[in-house]
């Protein structure tokens, strides 16, 4: 016997794979938009720091905190 499926199994099974797709879409974005709220606070931290550093005159921690800032925006492609 032949496996034939009907149109309404088809359509079912259609509309479970765009539902699936859509799903994994929507965890992507959520991913993407986490990530980008994380970058975002790491940035504004990193900047404070350089700001405090630049107060005190230090050398040594403006330099340390900006090659931070330069690897986290190489890391996250800014």
């Amino acid at each position: 016997m032949e496996n034939k499926k009907s149109y309404s199994d088809l359509t079912k099974a259609y509309a479970m794979t765009q539902i699936q797709m859509e799903q994994f879409l929507d965890k992507i974005y959520a991913d993407m938009v986490l990530n980008e709220l994380i970058l975002k606070k790491e940035k504004e931290k990193i900047l404070e720091q350089i700001d405090h550093a630049l107060d005190l005159r230090d050398k040594e921690q403006f330099f340390q905190l900006t090659n931070e800032l330069q690897q986290l925006e190489m890391k996250f492609g800014q």
